[in-house]
């Protein structure tokens, strides 16, 4: 099952108010899945989507539909985060290996999606400079091609 990811983590989310990232859900260690299925808004089509399941009551905290425009960074080794639409998820993962994991199965996700295996399109763009986050941003579009090359230099007869 390509794509798929599982993670343990502590999912946060922005609370804005205070400037700060706080527990969902009460928080607790939860299995964090990267996996296709269906939103609870439901639509019936199903959706790459990232859920999170708290470990000691198996109560879900998190679900986020994977889409174009979703913005990621990568904080520290250990805590990413992404916003979707006006929305901000993080994860505290419980070891670097557990983020290296989740952002290269959500990353390659994304490019999928960019290179058009999902009909679904977004007018929206990021906005550039996020000024809250100290993290490195992860661009969520293609790279820029590559630069042409240099010209012949001139030859004298």
């Amino acid at each position: 099952r390509e794509g798929f990811v599982r993670v343990r983590a502590v999912v946060m989310t922005r609370d804005d108010s205070s400037g700060g990232w706080v527990p969902l859900g009460g928080g607790g260690l939860s299995h964090v899945v990267i996996c296709k299925g269906r939103s609870q808004e439901g639509r019936g089509r199903k959706q790459y989507m990232i859920r999170g399941e708290r470990l000691r009551d198996r109560a879900p905290v998190l679900e986020c539909v994977v889409q174009k425009g979703l913005v990621y960074n990568k904080v520290n080794p250990i805590f990413h985060h992404w916003r979707v639409d006006e929305r901000k998820f993080g994860l505290t993962f419980q070891s670097p290996a557990d983020a290296i994991s989740f952002e290269k199965g959500l990353q390659g996700l994304i490019d999928k999606m960019d290179r058009g295996s999902d009909s679904t399109s977004s007018s929206s763009t990021p906005e550039e400079g996020d000024t809250e986050d100290d993290g490195q941003a992860v661009s969520t579009t293609a790279p820029p091609p590559p630069p042409p090359p240099p010209p012949p230099p001139p030859r004298y007869h």
